[in-house]
Formats: C-alpha cells, sequence, structure tokens
C-alpha cells in the first residue's frame, strides 16, 4: 500500500520511489480495514436515512433504549480478546525477532484499548453528568482502531496518546453526527471510520525510524524522522476515503 510501479512493474514507495522512502505504514489496517468498513457505513446511514424516532420535528436527538450493558460488554470484550490475533497475527510469523515484534504489539495494543475505555467515559461523566457503559465499550474499541495501524512502529507511551486522542474522536465524533442529524446506531462510522484515519496519522506522527526497522519493514531509511512518513500516511488515508465514498455513495 501507497506505493506505485516503476517501468518493470515493481512497487516504489510514493514519493521518492526508491528505498530513502517507504510506502504507507499500515500495519494491520487501520485504513484499508477500518476506514474503507467505516465509511462505507457513513455512506450507507446518509443513504437509508435516520430511525423515525431518533430525531424529533427540530432535529434534535430523542434519547434511545440502550440495550443490555450486559451484552454489549460480552460483545466488546470478545472484540478486545480477538485484537490480538488481529494486531499480533499480522506479524505473518512467529519464528526469529518475529516473537517479539507480537508481544510488543500485543502490548501497545492493550495499552491504547485501556486508555481509550477510561478517557471516553471521563468523557461521558464530565459532560452528561454521568457513566455511560456504552460510550466507554466504544472508547475500548476507538483506541485498539487507532492502534492497529501503528501497533508496531510506536513506543508504549505513545500507544497511551494514541488512545486517548481516539477516545476525543469517539467523543466528538458521535456528537457531530447527532448535530448533522446521521443516524449512526453503533458509531461504527465514528469507531471505524474517523478513528481509523487517525491511527494512519498517528503512525506518521509518532513512528520511529528505529521501530520501523526493528518491524522489518525493508527500507533503511528516515522517512519518520525527517517527516516524510506523515505526508505518506496523509495521502493513503485520502485516497481511501475517496475510493470508499465514490464505491460505497
Amino acid at each position: 500500500w501507497g506505493a506505485y510501479p516503476d517501468a518493470d512493474g515493481n512497487p516504489r514507495p510514493l514519493f521518492r520511489k526508491n528505498e530513502s522512502s517507504n510506502g504507507m505504514i499500515d500495519f494491520a489496517g487501520s485504513g484499508v480495514v477500518h476506514m474503507v468498513g467505516g465509511f462505507s457505513g457513513l455512506m450507507g446511514a446518509i443513504v437509508v436515512g435516520p430511525r423515525m424516532t431518533r430525531f424529533d420535528a427540530d432535529g434534535n436527538a430523542l434519547p434511545q433504549h440502550d440495550g443490555s450493558k450486559t451484552l454489549q460488554s460480552l460483545g466488546a470484550f470478545i472484540l478486545w480478546f480477538g485484537w490480538y490475533g488481529f494486531n499480533c497475527g499480522s506479524t505473518l510469523a512467529i519464528s526469529g525477532n518475529a516473537a517479539n515484534v507480537a508481544g510488543k504489539v500485543a502490548m501497545t495494543t492493550t495499552i491504547a484499548a485501556a486508555t481509550g475505555c477510561i478517557v471516553a467515559t471521563a468523557f461521558a461523566r464530565l459532560f452528561e453528568g454521568h457513566y455511560d457503559v456504552s460510550m466507554g465499550l466504544n472508547g475500548i474499541l476507538a483506541g485498539l482502531v487507532s492502534i492497529t495501524a501503528n501497533c508496531s512502529v510506536v513506543n508504549p507511551w505513545m500507544a497511551l496518546l494514541i488512545g486517548a486522542v481516539g477516545a476525543s474522536i469517539l467523543y466528538c465524533g458521535h456528537t457531530l453526527l447527532l448535530r448533522v442529524g446521521v443516524d449512526d446506531p453503533c458509531d461504527a462510522c465514528v469507531v471505524h471510520g474517523f478513528c481509523g484515519m487517525w491511527g494512519l496519522w498517528a503512525t506518521g506522527i509518532f513512528c520511529t525510524d528505529k521501530n520501523v526497522q526493528y518491524a522489518a519493514y525493508p527500507n533503511v531509511n528516515e522517512a519518520c524522522g525527517r517527516g516524510e512518513q506523515f505526508g505518506v500516511q496523509i495521502v493513503g488515508s485520502l485516497c481511501i476515503v475517496v475510493w470508499t465514498v465514490g464505491t460505497a455513495g
């Protein structure tokens, strides 16, 4: 991904087209998996329209039945558990240093998910005056989606910041969609689309060249250090948005 073929058809990095640059880094799919699903869901929500009981005549959001918190919690924790196969399994190997990379991925994944849960729950308490279990559970997913692209190329403390920003995007995106009259019952667009885009951007912001090489990406360079990788991530995310919105809308 993020590569451009040369005259012989061999993939070359998008910007410099040689080993001094990288293609888009999306280790386990914040972009090519979650953004595609999230923005496809947004197109579906816009086309189908809101439920009859979601907004009043003035466009204000109406309270909805929250469903079973027990089943929501069960589903969220099943997803969290499965994410270790999703992220750690994206090493595609276990021999050699791949086992160490998988262990690091498990740690950054855990930190981002836990931070997302805490921050989203805190936002609900701060702005709504009460704790919201559903928002906290979605915060877990927001943190997981946000770390999926970069789990192998960031340090543990960076995963905490990435998960916290992901939870902030969740809460703001949830509020924004209601303000513009889009009915996304599970906040799928926000969790997967918006947080998936943040995951790609966070890769360019927080990646280090040492971590990229430790994760066995092929080109040895300073693309992260000189800020070029952030540009690659931006271009890649915009391409995904344009393609998804164009084909799903």
